[in-house]
């Protein structure tokens, strides 16, 4: 692990990381997007919140109950993205 201050929590690097070795990307579908969307590796990371859809109901769901990391099964952009306008669902969701 990544040295950090203990009080701080584990570093978002850190749990990537955990997540790769439990669940190796290279496992995934071809079609399926995995990994990291948005956010700081070097972010201290105290409080999880697990979803099977990122979607906007969720996500505001993560953020009052004090979230620092949302980890969902599908993935917030499936297809090609060609912006994330705050007037967009998946804009507003990741601003």
């Amino acid at each position: 692990m990544t040295d950090h201050p203990s009080a701080a929590g584990p570093l978002l690097r850190d749990v990537l990381a955990v997540l790769e070795r439990l669940y190796p990307a290279q496992s995934a579908q071809s079609w399926d997007h995995v990994g990291l969307v948005t956010g700081d590796p070097d972010q201290p990371i105290r409080r999880i919140h697990l979803a099977v859809d990122p979607t906007l109901a969720v996500i505001e769901e993560a953020r009052d109950a004090g979230a620092d990391l949302l980890i969902t099964h599908h993935p917030l952009l499936m297809r090609g993205v060609h912006g994330l306008g705050t007037d967009t669902a998946k804009g507003a969701a990741v601003t």
